[in-house]
């Protein structure tokens, strides 16, 4: 079983992604900070504002660079999906990949109605979220890792027909196999209807 370059860097993205934003909102804010100590001039205190406003510029020109890093490196990453999407498949099937996985994750979720239930569900919620579809124009695979734990495990082979509804109902254009395990993952591939 081989997972496909968009499944091995789908969770990478998102995290990079989330560390650039929170770049780029911290770096925000200290040039907000340094705006704010530049335009101050109150004669007491001048030395003090020049001796902050210098650090916070130091800190916001650090930062402005780790975001520069950052963005360079997710670019790195997704930039050769999206090439090989362009030539062999379509961009679009990109974004209706994450846009299911991240329907298919919600779908998955459940609610804990009992307060010793709490720690499974939140077990089970946690292997769920690692679920992810693939989407191209001839195919599409579904995958979620099995946990190690028994009874997580024991829920999430008790969801599978679930699953597969799930995934050939928002994908009606495909035919779609049984869900298979396949090592330590459920795998559910689907080939398009001509």
């Amino acid at each position: 079983m081989k997972k496909s370059y968009f499944m091995r860097t789908f969770r990478l993205d998102g995290y990079l992604l989330l560390i650039s934003v929170l770049l780029f909102v911290a770096e925000f804010g200290f040039m907000l900070i340094g705006l704010f100590l530049h335009g101050q001039e109150n004669g007491s205190m001048v030395k003090y504002t020049q001796f902050l406003y210098k650090y916070v510029m130091i800190v916001q020109h650090g930062l402005q660079q780790v975001l520069i890093v950052s963005i360079l490196i997710t670019l790195a990453i997704i930039l050769p999906e999206v090439i090989m999407r362009a030539f062999k498949d379509s961009v679009i099937n990109i974004s209706k990949s994450i846009w299911l996985t991240s329907r298919i994750r919600k779908f998955l979720q459940m609610r804990a109605t009992r307060e010793e239930e709490k720690s499974m569900i939140f077990r089970y919620n946690k292997a769920v979220n690692k679920a992810i579809v693939d989407v191209h124009n001839d195919s599409v695979m579904f995958m979620v890792k099995l946990p190690n734990e028994l009874g997580v495990h024991g829920m999430i082979l008790d969801n599978k027909n679930s699953m597969r509804e799930e995934i050939a109902n928002r994908l009606p254009e495909y035919s779609f196999s049984n869900i298979e395990r396949v090592k330590s993952y459920l795998r559910l591939e689907g080939t398009r209807i001509r």
